[in-house]
């Protein structure tokens, strides 16, 4: 279908160099307006890490009111009784160890065992070398001889 106009690219106006600097900054003050939006709608905001502070500070008026209700001093050390066996306020009570079972025992055995033969090669070892270092002085006045009877013969 033919076009009812006509399209020359070389007389279409190209875009002003003022359009792009009037679009950044109808941007640019469109971001400053939310900006401030936010700002005002928060309020103060002081970050992470004084989040974190602010709910140590609760954590610790809390144990402070648990102290006052449970008739201990804030500064006073816990005293072990059969209740608390010197736990903080709240900790789970500590577990009863069981008994060595039989092959928890054997399994004791066996590593002592094992350490035991490692130590003993381990002092074999020990013996071997020492008897090697030894006798290197008289292996170095061996050789030192035979060179001495090569250069004299």
């Amino acid at each position: 279908m033919p076009r009812s106009y006509s399209f020359e690219h070389f007389t279409v106006p190209k875009t002003a160099t003022g359009s792009r600097s009037l679009r950044r900054r109808d941007k640019q003050q469109l971001s400053e307006k939310r900006a401030e939006e936010r700002r005002l709608a928060k309020g103060l905001n002081y970050g992470r890490s004084h989040a974190e502070t602010e709910e140590m500070f609760q954590v610790r008026a809390m144990n402070a009111q648990l102290e006052a209700l449970a008739g201990l001093s804030p500064n006073a050390p816990v005293k072990p009784t059969a209740n608390n066996l010197g736990q903080p306020i709240g900790a789970l009570p500590v577990a009863e160890e069981p008994l060595l079972s039989r092959g928890a025992l054997r399994d004791v055995l066996d590593e002592a065992l094992r350490q035991f033969r490692a130590l003993q090669s381990g002092i074999q070892d020990a013996t071997r070398a020492t008897g090697r270092l030894l006798s290197l002085p008289m292996d170095a006045v061996r050789l030192a001889a035979q060179r001495l009877r090569l250069v004299q013969g």
